[in-house]
């Protein structure tokens, strides 16, 4: 029996299979939680390099949960980010939107959903902030990666207006670029996502299909509640895959 299993355990890993139980991670409200950070960025823009080796330099001990969204914009100059997705561009113009501004740059830094200039300056930290909801997150591997979120506000009365997002992200990711602004470059990526589901009610579920590419020991899911009428989050949370 145990050398079947063994060789159940082989077969499986040869295949690519992920042999993985489900997981659950949990946020108390009223009690600190991380700085959401989304910074907006394209393998195909001369100034976004910069940008993308501050967030992967991110110390350990920082208060902050990054995602980095590379948009399809630039895509027709020259190169083709492999990470690129419309649906990060129509982010980051609703973004645009919620900041006033006539249009969308990159890089772009973005803290608990306002544009956010000085991040240069900071060393990679940010004040703490107090989550106004409690949030927990079940993840249950399949074909799609199925993924429930339950939020329950603080206070019920200011749920109006939150909805849940969820993000898988990658670590360690390299490029070599051939073409555009960046010819002759070797990229390095943090913090990527990789695929994305939301807005979700504050009760939800979502099957997420994963990128054949995705490297599992590299990847996190990160939920979190977010306001869209004014980018404001009531609490973050991340749950390795």
């Amino acid at each position: 029996m145990r050398l079947r299993t063994n060789l159940i355990l082989v077969l499986a890993a040869a295949c690519g299979v992920a042999v993985a139980a489900s997981a659950e991670c949990t946020a108390q409200g009223a009690s600190p939680r991380p700085r959401l950070v989304e910074l907006y960025t394209s393998e195909g823009c001369s100034s976004c390099p910069p940008a993308d080796e501050w967030l992967r330099q991110l110390p350990a001990e920082a208060n902050l949960t990054a995602l980095e969204f590379h948009v399809d914009y630039w895509d027709s100059l020259g190169w083709r980010d492999r990470f690129a997705d419309q649906r990060f561009s129509g982010r980051q113009q609703r973004q645009a939107v919620r900041d006033g501004a006539t249009g969308v740059f990159t890089p772009q830094l973005v803290l608990d959903g306002r544009n956010w200039s000085g991040w240069h300056r900071s060393q990679g930290r940010a004040e703490t902030a107090t989550s106004s909801a409690a949030m927990r997150m079940t993840i249950t591997p399949g074909p799609a990666l199925h993924v429930s979120v339950d939020t329950a506000m603080d206070h019920p009365a200011d749920a109006g207006g939150f909805r849940n997002y969820v993000a898988v992200i990658e670590d360690g990711l390299v490029s070599q670029v051939r073409a555009g602004e960046n010819r002759g470059s070797v990229l390095r990526h943090d913090h990527v996502v990789r695929a994305f589901a939301g807005p979700l009610p504050l009760t939800g579920e979502a099957d997420i299909r994963l990128p054949k590419d995705l490297d599992t020991t590299h990847a996190t899911v990160v939920a979190f509640a977010q306001r869209e009428s004014d980018g404001a989050v009531a609490q973050v949370l991340s749950c390795k895959l």
